[in-house]
């Protein structure tokens, strides 16, 4: 079977395993070239057929998209129960929860402010004069800021977990 031999579409159809139909087909198409009709050479025909199949294999990937497709869905899924971990073990946080904590926070500390002229007034005017008036005035003052920053401080990982959240407001109104 040298290449310049000249072979029948029978022939070729058996070496490329198509029927014949297929093979008129494919010189229909310019895939295979007849070097007169009905014959051809084997050397051309199988070279032009082998780019064929390569150029569908290129076109429609189906194996190579499924499997890069796979490999992205399983990356996702991996990242979301990564995410899911974290949120399990409070080293992540939702933003909407992280803007209802961080918005009670700040409500209650700015109570606090809007309190404090009315709380320490009291203390401060049963400050008996003297020398250490002075002391007991920023006493008073720095004893009141500290309460009302306190209200800032309390961060913990667990006021994130919203249903121990809402538990712990339920006690501290009793």
């Amino acid at each position: 079977m040298a290449s310049g031999k000249i072979y029948t579409r029978k022939t070729i159809a058996q070496v490329l395993t198509i029927s014949e139909k297929r093979v008129k087909q494919l010189v229909e198409e310019g895939v295979i070239e007849e070097f007169s009709p009905g014959h051809f050479k084997l050397l051309p025909a199988v070279q032009g057929y082998i780019g064929y199949l390569q150029s569908q294999i290129g076109d429609d990937d189906s194996t190579s998209n499924y499997n890069v497709e796979k490999a992205r869905l399983t990356k996702l899924k991996r990242e979301d129960a990564e995410l899911d971990l974290q949120l399990r073990r409070n080293e992540l946080h939702k933003s909407s929860d992280v803007e209802f904590i961080m918005t009670n926070m700040l409500v209650a500390f700015k109570a606090k402010l809007e309190t404090l002229p009315h709380k320490v007034l009291p203390s401060l005017l049963s400050i008996p004069p003297g020398k250490e008036q002075t002391e007991h005035l920023l006493e008073v003052l720095k004893s009141a800021m500290n309460e009302a920053l306190g209200e800032l401080s309390g961060y913990s990982p667990e006021l994130f977990d919203e249903d121990a959240y809402l538990d712990g407001m339920d006690t501290e109104g009793e």
